[in-house]
């Protein structure tokens, strides 16, 4: 299985204020949404709850806490390893899409990781974590808007 890394951070390594993500780039969400359409979504319970649900992906949500869902798109698990053997069996490829620990446990085993760095210098209390240095950058592309960023794709070397 495939294990793609998708996030924004600032230039100083912020993905997050509490549950919050603390700038808005319009434009920003329209790459997310498009690679992440029909897609498996591995995430934390904080920012599942904080992202909300979008059509047309399934999500493993990993939470200390035991939970049930009558929803066939929404599974929850209590470890990252539960997650991870139930996808294994279920899809060729997820998005990782936060939060931050989720992040710092996967960022070894991650393929591919999709950054949109933000041009600006943020205040926050979530940070991403830094990348190995297996990983090289393929791809970079500067995007104009309210606050710019480069996506940027790195894959393992």
């Amino acid at each position: 299985m495939k294990i793609s890394l998708m996030a924004a951070v600032s230039e100083n390594g912020v993905i997050g204020s509490g549950l919050d993500i603390p700038w808005h780039v319009k434009g920003g969400q329209l790459l997310f949404k498009e690679m992440t359409y029909n897609q498996w979504l591995l995430v934390g319970r904080k920012t599942f709850d904080s992202m909300g649900r979008l059509p047309n992906r399934k999500y493993a949500v990993v939470t200390r806490s035991e939970i049930t869902s009558d929803d066939t798109d929404v599974l929850y698990f209590t470890s990252i390893e539960s997650a991870l053997e139930y996808l294994d069996q279920s899809t060729e490829h997820i998005f990782v899409s936060g939060g931050g620990e989720i992040y710092k446990a996967l960022i070894e085993q991650a393929d591919t990781v999709h950054l949109s760095v933000i041009h600006k210098k943020i205040s926050g209390d979530v940070f991403f974590p830094e990348l190995p240095n297996s990983m090289q950058p393929v791809f970079e592309q500067h995007f104009s808007s309210n606050v710019d960023y480069t996506y940027q794709i790195w894959q393992k070397g």
